[in-house]
C-alpha cells in the first residue's frame, strides 16, 4: 500500500485546526480551575465618585457680543455668576474684539476658556448688518 502525502496547504490547515482545538482545551480547563467569584446581591456604593452627565449644545455658535446671560450659561464651565460678569464686562468695555479677550473677565482662566472656545464666536458688524 502506497501512502499519499498531503499537499502543503492541507497540512497547514490541519495544523491550524489542531492548534485551535488545543487552545480551546486549555482555555476550558483554566476556566474550570479558576474559583468563581461570590455573587453579591447588595448594591455597590461608591463614595467620592463624580458622575458627569453629557450636555448637548446647540449647533450654532454663541455670539459673545450679543448673547444674554441665559444663552451664556449653556456654555460648559459658565454659570449664572460668570455669565453675568461677561455681560457686565461687555457693557463696561464695549464689544469683544476676540475670544481671547474673555481672559480679562474675572473667573475665566485658560482652562475655562479652552472648554468653550469652539462654541463661541465674535460676529463682525458687517456680518450683523447683512442679516
Amino acid at each position: 500500500m502506497k501512502t499519499r502525502s498531503l499537499p502543503l496547504p492541507e497540512r497547514g490547515l490541519i495544523l491550524l485546526i489542531a492548534a485551535a482545538l488545543l487552545a480551546a482545551g486549555v482555555v476550558f480547563y483554566l476556566a474550570r480551575e479558576r474559583p468563581r467569584a461570590a455573587l453579591r446581591s447588595e448594591p455597590i456604593v461608591l463614595e467620592n465618585v463624580l458622575v458627569v452627565l453629557p450636555t448637548f449644545h446647540d449647533a450654532r455658535k454663541v455670539d459673545l457680543n450679543t448673547a444674554p446671560v441665559e444663552e451664556l450659561v449653556r456654555l460648559p464651565g459658565i454659570g449664572e455668576v460668570l455669565a453675568g460678569r461677561i455681560v457686565a464686562y461687555r457693557e463696561a468695555h464695549g464689544r469683544f474684539a476676540s475670544v481671547d479677550e474673555l481672559a480679562a473677565v474675572s473667573g475665566i482662566g485658560p482652562v475655562v476658556l479652552e472648554g468653550f472656545r469652539e462654541l463661541v464666536t465674535i460676529e463682525a458688524d458687517e456680518e450683523r448688518a447683512a442679516q
